[in-house]
């Protein structure tokens, strides 16, 4: 799994998302440990169900489902070493590890797919409020000066996976209520599909003024890394509107 974060640009935050959980965990160990009570059996149960998943996975030649049976394991043996009070307070932590395991690569492409027609079309939106002319097939944009191939990197979907475990745990930090926290993680879908679409948009002008080398190397690149910058920007902007609707609003119901 370290070597998919390593290789392969869409799961490099899966470095981070231990790191996070762990943090999680360390800035609250003072509850944890007054929470600490004595072996809890019922972990030898989610033990089980994570080796049952390892197993299968095994048999089945599959990755995500063994990559993700640790976190049963994990989380099990919490459970019987402290208890069921600590274990809950640790639930959030040890599910955001799920984030950091690579999609299978079946449900990748049926999600990436869809996600590069609509790029496509939102592109062509914009191409054509700027005036420059554009035929959309599928994934494919015609220009006058080009023609623009929308492949997964472009699609959204590697800021969508990168922006989810963002957005789940800005979510979880900065928002109150529930409701609007899972509100902020649906967020995450269009706003990645948008900015990516944008970044269709700004590789099609680039390449009108500078040829078609400003979609390679180093300048695509950087337009990719400010396109992910931008997400990040708005997807912070929702969360703090957001939250200052939802204190005004527990402040109205107070008063």
């Amino acid at each position: 799994m370290v070597e998919n974060w390593w290789n392969d640009p869409n799961y490099s935050h899966g470095f981070l998302v231990p790191l996070v959980s762990f943090g999680l965990i360390w800035r609250r160990r003072t509850q944890l440990k007054r929470a600490a009570a004595g072996p809890e059996p019922w972990g030898l149960l989610f033990i089980g169900i994570g080796l049952f998943m390892l197993l299968v996975g095994q048999l089945g030649h599959e990755f995500y489902l063994k990559r993700l049976s640790l976190i049963p394991v994990l989380w099990g043996l919490t459970l019987l070493n402290w208890g069921w009070k600590l274990g809950a307070k640790v639930i959030f932590p040890f599910a955001y590890l799920a984030l950091m395991v690579p999609l299978p690569y079946i449900l990748y492409d049926a999600v990436a797919f869809p996600l590069r027609l609509v790029a496509a079309s939102i592109a062509g939106w914009f191409f054509e409020l700027f005036g420059v002319p554009v035929l959309v097939e599928g994934n494919v944009l015609h220009l006058p000066h080009i023609v623009l191939n929308v492949v997964d990197a472009c699609s959204g979907i590697r800021s969508l996976i990168s922006l989810l475990a963002v957005g789940v745990i800005m979510a979880y930090m900065v928002l109150p209520n529930r409701w609007v926290k899972v509100l902020v993680v649906v967020f995450v879908i269009p706003v990645a599909v948008f900015t990516n679409a944008l970044r269709v948009v700004a590789g099609g002008i680039l390449a009108k003024f500078y040829g078609p080398q400003a979609l390679e190397g180093t300048v695509h690149d950087f337009t990719g890394w400010l396109v992910f910058m931008a997400a990040f920007a708005l997807l912070g902007g929702i969360t703090w509107l957001l939250n200052r609707l939802t204190r005004r609003k527990e402040v109205a119901n107070e008063s």
